[in-house]
């Protein structure tokens, strides 16, 4: 592993961060992750040639593992990213539904060109009304999509929080884990899904500064994010993720929130201090 760069913190204080966020920068750095995770630089299993299917809810979802995707594609993994939603529900944009849905499906695009995907599919199912919908169209649009796409790894959220407990990411989860354990008995089939999720310290931090987690995110731990088992290093396309929030444009107010001081701190600073993305692992049985 290469020697780590060194973080020149009396430059960062000289040309104007702030006293108090550098200080917690400096406090947070030494507390953030979780150092018993172990650390990799691509998920086992994703290499040339391997096909990674993401399947969120909303375009902007993909955030919470860019570096990740952006790391597999520049490794000759085909990344596909699938969204269930338009996304069109959000509030506080200045648009309206149906504008907003074909600004969401440009940004969507967006995405996948700076993350280095080779498809984006953005489907119609309601945003914000997934968990009124019956099962089985959902369901069936993910395994029509494995079915045409043939992934060898699947990525979305977990099913019990989704990430911090948006209802629609809850039930994307649940529904990207049943048809991947409903493999069928001939034929190819995923082999490994991948879930976001977070360390205890990044939960606890996101508590505290992160409105979205303060308002869903359970209080009882047992009701949380699965414990990560692994770790992905990000700093190495840390520009590619900052970029990335820039994509959504349309969700401004919704990415700061999210992603507190991003647009203060320099890239390189801030993904060097969030630099690993966590993920648990299921494999098919």
């Amino acid at each position: 592993m290469a020697a780590e760069r060194k973080i020149p913190w009396g430059a960062i204080a000289a040309v104007g961060l702030p006293t108090a966020l550098l200080g917690g920068f400096l406090l947070a750095r030494g507390q953030l992750n979780d150092e018993s995770v172990p650390r990799t630089h691509i998920l086992p299993g994703v290499g040339a040639e391997v096909t990674v299917l993401a399947i969120w809810a909303h375009p902007d979802d993909e955030i919470t593992c860019a570096g990740t995707l952006a790391r597999m594609a520049k490794a000759g993994a085909r990344v596909i990213l699938l969204y269930l939603t338009h996304g069109e529900a959000a509030q506080n944009t200045g648009y309206g539904p149906d504008e907003l849905a074909r600004v969401r499906l440009a940004e969507a695009k967006a995405a996948g060109r700076l993350l280095g995907a080779e498809a984006v599919e953005v489907l119609d199912f309601p945003d914000g009304g997934l968990i009124r919908l019956d099962p089985a169209k959902p369901k069936a649009a993910i395994a029509e999509a494995i079915g045409r796409y043939r992934p060898q790894v699947l990525i979305s959220f977990d099913e019990k929080v989704g990430f911090y407990g948006h209802p629609d990411h809850v039930r994307t989860g649940v529904w990207v884990r049943e048809v991947f354990e409903a493999a069928p008995k001939d034929g190819p089939w995923p082999r490994l899904l991948y879930q976001v999720t977070l360390p205890g310290a990044l939960v606890r931090l996101a508590r505290r500064l992160v409105a979205a987690f303060r308002e869903h995110y359970p209080r009882d731990p047992a009701k949380g994010l699965p414990p990560p088992e692994l770790a992905v290093s990000i700093a190495s396309v840390a520009q590619t993720k900052r970029d990335l929030l820039d994509v959504h444009a349309s969700q401004a107010k919704i990415i700061a929130d999210v992603q507190p001081y991003y647009d203060r701190v320099p890239a390189w600073l801030y993904y060097r201090l969030f630099d690993r993305e966590y993920f648990a692992a299921i494999r098919r049985r």
